[in-house]
């Protein structure tokens, strides 16, 4: 039998999120962002802070970018001016924020027009966990930031009939 949400996540579908970060981070941050590796199905990613956003409609699914507390601190400060003590409500605002914009650019970039977005949720914690809806196939993008490692998952099923 053929999974055919595996079949929803084509590397056609993964570049847009690819893309989306590059942008999001060259435009809103100035900086860079290099893909340090990918692949498929969920491993330990140990983050302490993620943004969670949900596709509904010809795809459908939910994006998640991680980072450690270093690196949302650092982001942070760039946007901010100063740098926060400890993971706040401004800097849970902007992971939501970034969840947001890079799922919003990437909803531009995927050849599928009726696709809607949910609003971001933020989740917070030392080696917290986001699950996926049963049978969502998921992919890992782990890239590398001037502020340390970020990671974007993608969970995708095919829509329910």
């Amino acid at each position: 039998m053929t999974n055919v949400a595996y079949e929803c996540i084509t590397q056609s579908m993964v570049v847009p999120f690819i893309e989306s970060t590059k942008s999001v981070f060259s435009t809103m941050l100035g900086s860079d962002v290099v893909v340090a590796s990918e692949d498929a199905g969920r491993g330990n990613i140990a983050f302490d802070i993620s943004g969670i956003i949900s596709f509904s409609g010809s795809i459908q699914g939910t994006a998640v970018i991680s980072l450690e507390k270093e690196v949302a601190l650092s982001i942070a400060e760039t946007l901010l001016g100063t740098r926060p003590t400890k993971i706040d409500d401004d800097v849970r605002d902007l992971v939501g924020e970034l969840a947001n914009m890079i799922g919003g650019n990437s909803k531009e970039r995927l050849s599928n027009s009726d696709v809607a977005l949910g609003l971001p949720t933020v989740v917070t914690g030392k080696g917290h966990e986001v699950s996926f809806e049963p049978g969502a196939q998921v992919r890992k993008i782990h890239f590398e930031t001037q502020w340390g490692p970020i990671a974007i998952e993608i969970g995708m099923r095919a829509p329910k009939s």
